[in-house]
């Protein structure tokens, strides 16, 4: 999937990349939505904090860290698909099964089901033509 090069879509997905109220939320839905999926895929409950390295090795491979300042750090990369997530959640432009949906377990590339998520959220906001 590629993302827009124009400048409006730019500016939006720099500002929602780079807003720490909606990484806040989105950190909580990720890590929800993780730990239902896994959950469910095990029948045994668990409650899992999605590793910042993770999300930002997903963030990477969406594309997303281009949109970001040259000196951040992993939780910074891992902020931006928090923020991007929480706000299509929050914008309902996705649903919480349909994110827990794409995080189902992959036990060979664990960064797999969030990258898909990415690219659903960026689709879902119109950020993705």
């Amino acid at each position: 999937m590629t993302i827009p090069e124009s400048t409006a879509h730019v500016e939006r997905l720099t500002k929602i990349l780079r807003d720490r109220k909606l990484a806040q939320f989105g950190d909580s839905l990720l890590n929800f939505s993780y730990s239902l999926a896994v959950t469910r895929t095990t029948k045994q409950p668990v409650g899992i904090k999605v590793k910042d390295k993770l999300l930002a090795n997903a963030a990477s491979k969406a594309g997303l860290r281009k949109y970001l300042p040259r000196r951040v750090d992993a939780g910074d990369v891992a902020n931006g698909l928090e923020a991007l997530v929480g706000e299509a959640w929050l914008l309902e432009k996705m649903t919480l099964e349909e994110i827990v949906a794409c995080l189902v377990p992959d036990e060979i590339d664990q960064s797999k089901g969030f990258v898909s998520l990415a690219q659903l959220a960026l689709e879902r906001l119109g950020l993705d033509k």
